[in-house]
């Protein structure tokens, strides 16, 4: 924000005190309810130098305008849904997009998989970027471990990729096929021109 403030998400209960505050400030005005909670949440989540920078509501309202009070409470809302998306399939969705590409984000998620902690539990909140590396390191040489400890045909076939459901080998992929840039060229008419001329060359031999 401006002049050195900054916007925080507030807990709950600090939402229950800016009602608290809202419902004493306002009176019997109930159509002033509305904008007096406004300035009350704000103002415990506006900090200066890791401090409220204002005392309350009514030291906000004399501080400010109506237009900074209108835009920041939109600023806080856009806070909220970024802090706090809703769990809908769309959200997920985009999510999971957005994941897929952060190679870190999955490291640090098995780690905390394998030791059965959530993202937002104090123990996640202590670990270090190297605590992250040093756990995910010696999980891969635990694993590595484990198959230098079988026999030669035994090390195949847990090496293999195996459909977890039936159980079934898996196909190896093509690391160098681009499932994009042949969808383009099959949209393009190029595959099927191509395919075409082979046929017609496999019919002349």
């Amino acid at each position: 924000m401006e002049n050195g403030l900054e916007l925080c998400v507030v807990p709950a209960f600090a939402v229950l005190q800016a009602r608290r505050e809202a419902l004493d400030a306002c009176g019997d005005d109930a159509q002033a309810l509305g904008i007096w909670m406004n300035v009350c949440l704000l103002a415990r989540a506006i900090y200066r130098d890791g401090a409220r920078a204002f005392s309350g509501g009514e030291a906000l309202m004399r501080a400010a305008s109506a237009e900074q009070i209108e835009r920041w409470t939109e600023d806080y809302a856009a806070l909220c849904r970024e802090e706090n998306p809703a769990c809908s399939e769309e959200n997920a969705q985009k999510a999971m997009q957005a994941l897929e590409q952060e190679d870190y984000e999955r490291l640090k998620w098995r780690v905390l998989r394998a030791f059965g902690v959530l993202p937002g539990e104090a123990r996640a909140r202590r670990m270090t970027d190297r605590a992250y590396l040093y756990c995910a390191a010696q999980m891969m040489l635990d694993e590595q471990e484990k198959l230098d400890a079988m026999c030669p045909s035994c090390r195949e076939r847990a090496q293999r990729r195996l459909c977890p459901v039936c159980g079934e080998e898996m196909p190896e992929e093509n690391a160098g096929f681009d499932e994009r840039r042949f969808e383009e060229l099959r949209d393009a008419g190029v595959c099927e021109t191509a395919s075409s001329g082979a046929d017609e060359t496999c019919g002349a031999v």
